[in-house]
């Protein structure tokens, strides 16, 4: 049991140094996940869940899933193409996924 914390440290460690084997901040997208949970949650507040607001959150998400492989492409060293085309693919399917279930469901 006294392995478990230790694993996780360790694990972590490994996670926030790939972005800086790479040149990037991993602070950005630490920031970028907790800007998106922010918008989710306010997004399922009853008190803003006027239709207007609603697409703009929905927007808000969407520009914030952009700005995580925008800054890979823009800033990363040595990442292959493939890695920003799938990031860019899933984008695009996770869009219209948020706007098939929010705006028309």
């Amino acid at each position: 049991m006294k392995r478990i914390p230790s694993t996780m440290i360790a694990l972590l460690r490994r996670l926030y140094g790939v972005p800086q084997a790479h040149g990037l901040n991993p602070k950005v997208f630490i920031g970028l996940s907790a800007l998106g949970v922010t918008v989710q949650i306010l997004y399922y507040l009853p008190w803003l869940r006027v239709f207007d607001l609603r697409l703009a959150f929905l927007t808000l998400l969407r520009t914030l899933a952009l700005v995580g492989p925008a800054y890979i492409a823009i800033r990363g060293r040595k990442i292959a193409g493939l890695v920003n085309i799938s990031l860019v693919g899933s984008w695009a399917i996770g869009t219209a996924w948020h706007v098939c279930y929010f705006v028309y469901l």
